[in-house]
């Protein structure tokens, strides 16, 4: 009996066990990731860890909504709503790197935390500790599984595969990302409704690589519905702490104009906001190209809040070309012409968005807003940014030196990146064979078992 398919869902589940098989076992508890704080509190936020847990009494947790970030003092998520044993519970939400740190930080002790009703911790410590409020009511606690991933150590193979199996492959691969990108997606927009998931995507891919938590950040403790409003773009830059009163004695007539209008919003919100404005050091400013600065993509990113109506028309209407075109057409009259609060004009006027970050995230927000499905069909038709270092690496790694002219598709794109993350040690050669032990392509004869 044979297991022949040409299926795309059947070479995504394939890859699934494929990645069981080769996959990188999780470590001990004394291993877990230790996130900064920061990029933990929006990764819970955004439902990147799930919303279905298992809490440490083994009581069935269920998030329906984390609420709301907290402006006062005291936990970091008011007004959530879940499921505990099915039980609907409202209270805040309290995330720490350790579960002693609620003893530690004196949270026991102070009354601001005592409507807290989840604990949710990484680190467990050597012995089982309890998590109560001032009023000595015992509160549930979830340890996430941030187990970092560790595979052995295995001897690299210089064999490369022919392209035919490389395209199989990587198609797997993509399908696989694909999924998991689709998922991601209706997890956020169950949480928050699909305009404020779609808000933080934008948000996030605005980020770049290096940025793309801290404009996570800010997107979430914004809101689309104040960032749409008239204090929106004082509330962005507010927010993330580029607001520096020093930038009045270094920019041009120009951005001292521009910050005078921030600031005179900005001014009468500080105060209630103070607890929320990102410190200096969530920020990557070094090794950014001058257009790419921070600023001036937070400057992007306002532009799009301003045409968002239009942007969620085109995802819904399904047409990429539109969106990309939409992207790239952003203005604004300051961020066209000037790369920092405080820095120096361009010579020219500069596009807010250029072609390559428009691809990204129609990539990364159009398609997993379209289902997977759909998205699915159209990734195959589209074209990517122009390949990354990294792409061009996974391409060596399966192919040699020879580069295919499907590179710069965007599902060849999507795989090679997958296949990077998932099996940087391994051979391509050792990845094919285990591969088609679980799905064997047309034309390819192979008796179960071998």
């Amino acid at each position: 009996m044979l297991r022949r398919t040409s299926d795309p869902k059947m070479k995504t589940l394939a890859y699934e066990r494929l990645l069981s098989e080769l996959g990188m076992p999780r470590l001990s508890e004394s291993t877990r990731c230790r996130l900064p704080e920061l990029e933990l509190q929006a990764k819970i936020f955004s439902g990147e860890f799930g919303v279905s847990w298992r809490g440490e009494d083994g009581e069935s947790i269920e998030i329906l909504h984390f609420g709301v970030w907290n402006r006062e003092p005291g936990p970091d998520f008011s007004g959530a709503q879940m499921l505990i044993n099915g039980k609907k519970i409202s209270g805040d939400i309290e995330i720490d790197q350790d579960v002693r740190d609620w003893k530690s930080h004196g949270h026991f002790q102070n009354a601001s935390y005592d409507n807290v009703v989840l604990h949710v911790f990484v680190h467990r410590g050597q012995r089982r500790s309890f998590t109560s409020n001032s009023q000595n009511r015992v509160v549930s606690q979830v340890c996430l599984d941030l187990a970092k991933p560790s595979r052995p150590s295995r001897r690299w193979s210089n064999e490369t595969i022919d392209e035919t199996r490389a395209r199989n492959l990587v198609e797997a691969a993509a399908g696989y990302r694909l999924r998991k990108k689709c998922e991601a997606f209706q997890r956020a927009a169950f949480l928050r409704g699909k305009d404020e998931a779609l808000f933080q995507g934008i948000a996030a891919a605005m980020g770049f690589k290096n940025n793309k938590i801290p404009f996570l950040l800010v997107a979430q403790r914004t809101g689309l519905g104040r960032a749409r409003g008239p204090n929106g773009e004082a509330l962005l830059f507010g927010l993330s702490g580029f607001l520096k009163v020093g930038d009045f004695d270094e920019g041009d007539h120009e951005a001292r104009s521009y910050l005078r209008e921030l600031w005179e919003k900005w001014w009468v919100l500080r105060d209630r906001e103070r607890r929320l404005v990102l410190p200096d050091d969530a920020w990557i400013f070094s090794a950014v190209r001058p257009v790419n600065h921070p600023h001036r993509r937070m400057g992007a990113l306002a532009a799009a809040v301003r045409s968002f109506t239009s942007f969620r028309k085109m995802i819904d209407a399904g047409n990429p070309d539109d969106f990309v075109k939409g992207l790239t057409a952003l203005e604004h009259p300051f961020w066209q012409s000037h790369v920092s609060l405080g820095g120096p004009s361009l010579p020219q006027a500069t596009s807010l968005v250029g072609a390559d970050r428009a691809l990204d995230i129609l990539v990364n927000v159009f398609l997993p807003a379209r289902g997977y499905e759909d998205a699915w069909r159209q990734l195959g038709t589209l074209s990517g940014p122009t390949p990354s270092r990294k792409v061009l690496t996974a391409s060596e790694w399966l192919l040699g030196a020879s580069r295919p002219a499907h590179l710069r598709s965007a599902m060849c794109q999507q795989g090679l990146l997958q296949l990077a993350e998932d099996f940087p040690n391994a051979g391509a050669e050792e990845v094919w064979e285990t591969f088609i032990g679980e799905w064997i392509p047309p034309g390819i004869v192979r008796p179960v078992g071998k």
